[in-house]
């Protein structure tokens, strides 16, 4: 599974912003957030192999907000 840093090196030029965001939200621990920035990226890309790596990246987020 790609990092949130994986993700932004390979980002969409229309995605660098979200991807940043998440990467943000990820160093402050704040998993809903990242999710959340991760998961609006990917359904704005669409069905694209960058767009599955960010939506596996925000579901195993999503699963960390669940175990804390």
């Amino acid at each position: 599974m790609k990092t949130a840093y994986d993700l932004l090196l390979d980002a969409p030029d229309e995605q660098v912003t979200r991807c940043r965001l998440a990467w943000k939200a990820v160093a402050a621990g704040d998993w809903q957030d990242a999710a959340h920035f991760l998961r609006n990226a990917a359904d704005e890309a669409g069905a694209t192999s960058w767009a599955a790596d960010a939506r596996a990246l925000a579901e195993a987020y999503a699963a960390k907000i669940g175990a804390a």
